[in-house]
């Protein structure tokens, strides 16, 4: 855990210090840009100078020193605007990678609610089983308690597990945010178009939405079947979302290499 924090606090540094050379890029951008229209207005002064008759040697000898001055910053705007959309290019991939990143600890999550979940019915039905032989009314007596006891066990993995949705919807509009802030970059309207970004439905991973018996808020008694039937749909739900998350990272790595 501690390693893992370490490296997390490492990355949000240097995901800073990226922030910090984008905008520096900027504000270096727009310092050339000031200074090309000011050195542009210089020369058409210059031009009309020579085209009004002071043809002198001193005006040819000033234009060409200002030719040679805009040809260098237009060289270092270049160079400039590259850096700035590359390392651009390079914060919109970062928080693509912590959405993927927290869907996948999303998912790993459920995957592990999923077998609590079993095992809390697992416990049921072998609670239950235990009392078969026991007289009738005993029997239904004790058959109710362990029902109360595993539905609300059952209930509170399902609560628990269901928190993760805050973390993954804040990265989603953090990720949102910063391809429509770049959406001039190629690559924005194609990650917009892979992660389905303007179609993005929280209501497919929240957990109560699969877990119909088990509606939030509701404490009927949950019988095994029922439990089971949660589960099957959690499954089919977790299996649907980690297959549309590998695909995504299989798409999204052969852009990243584009």
């Amino acid at each position: 855990i501690q390693l893992t924090q370490a490296l997390q606090i490492k990355n949000n540094k240097i995901n800073e210090l990226e922030k910090k050379l984008v905008t520096l890029d900027q504000e270096r951008i727009k310092h050339l840009k000031d200074k090309e229209k000011e050195l542009s207005n210089i020369e058409k002064e210059l031009l009309n100078k020579l085209t009004s008759g002071e043809n002198t040697k001193e005006i040819h000898k000033e234009k060409e020193a200002k030719q040679k001055e805009m040809n260098e910053l237009q060289q270092e705007l270049s160079r400039t605007s590259a850096s700035y959309n590359v390392n651009r290019k390079k914060q919109v991939f970062n928080q693509v990678n912590n959405f993927l990143k927290v869907k996948g600890d999303f998912l790993t999550l459920r995957e592990e609610a999923i077998k609590k979940l079993q095992n809390c019915c697992n416990h049921l039905e072998s609670s239950i089983n235990k009392e078969r032989n026991t007289i009738g009314s005993i029997r239904d007596m004790k058959t109710s308690k362990f029902i109360d006891k595993y539905t609300r066990e059952f209930q509170s993995i399902l609560v628990k597990y269901n928190d993760g949705l805050l973390e993954l919807n804040k990265n989603y509009y953090s990720l949102k945010k910063i391809v429509q802030d770049n959406k001039e970059l190629e690559v924005s309207l194609i990650i917009e178009n892979i992660l389905k970004l303007n179609s993005f439905n929280l209501d497919k991973y929240k957990i109560f939405k699969f877990a119909t018996n088990s509606q939030e808020g509701t404490r009927v008694q949950l019988n095994s079947n029922m439990m089971a039937e949660d589960i099957d749909s959690l499954r089919k739900n977790l299996s649907e979302l980690k297959l549309e998350l590998n695909q995504e990272k299989k798409e999204l790595k052969n852009l990243a290499t584009v």
